[in-house]
């Protein structure tokens, strides 16, 4: 039976990313904002409010509190396996570019673990269920995010000189290292683990920027829906789902049940983690690139309606 207390959770935690998408949609519908607004605000979240966001997340969790090689170990095996398979399916069921089929696969891993997972975990789980899912951000902001800006960055060369496997390499390392979200993260990392104080004006400049950037990315979500068809290539899209959704925490399930063996609390917070839906931030790197748009939006959308169903059941089973 599906436990009253995850949905109403769920519930109160999902209503409001609705809001804000809806929002956006009508005030760029009725004309109220101009069509640029999406890439200006899209553009303000990937240079300004996300790095700021991790700088702060990260960089104020104590390293020796959050370090779980376990865990670790579990949700990142768990996403590698997925993320290579959704690839190596889609270069034959859905054919395209480099960049088109890395997108493809990040949205089939990377959860909404910031704006919806953290606090879903601390009401579900307690302080125990919230950190890990801090350092399940953590890794998917350095690694995913980074692994979504250097195949990005590697797919940028077409020219007959682009210099091959070699180049789209050099290219893909620069594009990792490059990426404002990854340097975020690294300088957050690098904070913490040498407990650097920053100054009291600083943190609050970070505090003020980081807390708009969920927001404004979704907001942005919704002026980008503004006359636009998301409804193209429904069947890659619910092939994404439904990878997002149940193959991913089946997988987290597996590896961390049989593979290694975590405690109930510890694969409770990894299958419900797998199983959120696809983060806003797919959207944003998608939308910089200009590359795989409408389709990130469409997963994002699709996962975290199904996932008021998916979640609740995940969280009337893994009770601990």
């Amino acid at each position: 039976m599906v436990d009253a207390t995850g949905l109403s959770a769920i519930i109160e935690i999902a209503i409001p990313v609705f809001a804000i998408i809806a929002l956006g949609y009508g005030l760029g519908r009725f004309g109220l904002i101009s069509d640029g607004a999406a890439g200006a605000l899209n553009g303000y979240v990937y240079y300004a409010a996300m790095p700021a966001l991790f700088i702060q997340q990260i960089g104020g969790a104590p390293l020796s509190a959050t370090f779980n090689p376990s865990f670790l170990a579990v949700i990142i095996g768990a996403q590698l396996i997925v993320l290579g398979g959704a690839m190596i399916a889609a270069t034959k069921l859905f054919p395209g570019r480099l960049s088109e089929v890395g997108l493809h696969g990040l949205s089939t891993v990377f959860s909404n673990t910031g704006y919806i997972g953290i606090p879903l975990m601390q009401i579900a789980y307690g302080p125990e269920g919230a950190v890990l899912a801090i350092l399940a951000t953590i890794v998917n902001s350095v690694l995913f995010l980074g692994f979504g800006s250097a195949i990005l960055a590697a797919d940028a060369g077409d020219a007959p000189d682009s210099g091959g496997w070699t180049g789209a390499a050099g290219r893909a390392s620069a594009g990792f290292l490059k990426s404002p979200l990854v340097a975020g993260a690294i300088i957050g990392a690098v904070i913490s683990a040498l407990s650097i104080p920053l100054p009291s004006p600083l943190t609050t400049t970070l505090d003020l920027l980081g807390r708009t950037a969920g927001p404004c990315a979704l907001f942005a979500m919704g002026l980008f829906l503004v006359g636009r068809e998301v409804t193209r290539g429904g069947g890659e899209v619910a092939w994404m789902a439904l990878l997002k959704l149940i193959a991913l925490p089946l997988v987290t399930w597996l590896v961390g049940l049989f593979v290694l063996p975590l405690s109930p609390l510890e694969l409770a917070v990894a299958v419900v983690l797998a199983a959120l839906p696809t983060g806003s931030l797919v959207f944003v790197i998608s939308e910089r690139a200009g590359i795989f748009v409408a389709r990130s939006v469409a997963v994002i959308l699709i996962t975290t309606i199904a996932s008021f169903a998916t979640l609740s059941l995940l969280l009337s089973l893994f009770r601990v």
